[in-house]
């Protein structure tokens, strides 16, 4: 595999994370975001919340594109391939912990909990080798003992490249649509027993898969739907209203 040449090698990590960068930019400048919200509270460009954000592995590209320098540090695998995803969110002004919430899962949730004065945490809780759309109890754990709030995202392209990958890796074509739904903040009580746990993470594990498939739907479909906001790439723009086109079950 060519990254096996790159490892160890930071310049090199450093070349084609910054190549990788300039494309991506160049290619999200042609997408037509849109986003709806359950409370807009949540979104970076409105006011600094503290809070945990999961999103499906197969978007792990989707909030660099859509939410830079937003002060938040993502959750990313240790193996070699994530060394790109690594080099790429550090030129979108985010930072990584390596490791992931079941395998270095000790030393990664550590490092997690000592953020907990960061603005935002990303996990992708099927990561980082599934299987696809199936989330892990690591995130929710993580919330329970630092009590921050959940929110999720559902993110849907009406015309992507999908990878063949365990996770169908998703990067949008040029000038497609591009959706994004986020869950209001939920709250996950502390001291959790394995009988809550696994409550909590089969109903985030529902309401992450619906809001991707309703994100999705809206991209394909185009409609409109109630308080959809056109999104301007970056941390800085303005979203005073919210909606969604059919409420999840749960939230």
């Amino acid at each position: 595999m060519w990254l096996k040449g790159l490892s160890g090698n930071k310049f090199l990590w450093k070349f084609v994370g910054f190549s990788c960068s300039l494309l991506l930019r160049n290619l999200i400048s042609t997408i037509d975001y849109k986003w709806a919200y359950y409370d807009p509270v949540v979104d970076a460009s409105v006011e600094r919340r503290k809070y945990i954000c999961l999103f499906w592995h197969e978007h792990i590209l989707s909030p660099l594109f859509l939410r830079r320098n937003c002060g938040a540090t993502m959750l990313i695998s240790r193996h070699l391939d994530a060394e790109l995803v690594v080099s790429i969110a550090r030129y979108f002004g985010m930072d990584a912990v390596r490791g992931s919430t079941t395998h270095g899962g000790v030393s990664a949730i550590r490092q997690m909990m000592s953020l907990k004065d960061r603005d935002v945490i990303a996990i992708t809780p099927d990561g980082p080798q599934g299987p696809r759309r199936t989330m892990s109890s690591g995130a929710i754990y993580l919330a329970s003992k630092l009590q921050l709030p959940i929110v999720l995202y559902g993110f849907g392209y009406d015309n992507a490249w999908r990878f063949n990958s365990w996770d169908k890796f998703v990067l949008p074509r040029p000038f497609s649509r591009g959706r994004v739904i986020t869950s209001p903040p939920i709250m996950v009580p502390p001291r959790l027993d394995k009988i809550t746990l696994e409550y909590y993470r089969k109903r985030f594990e529902t309401i992450l898969t619906q809001l991707t498939d309703e994100a999705e739907s809206w991209a394909t479909s185009n409609d409109q739907i109630l308080g959809e906001s056109f999104v301007n790439i970056g941390p800085k723009c303005s979203i005073t209203y919210y909606g969604v086109a059919k409420k999840a079950d749960g939230i």
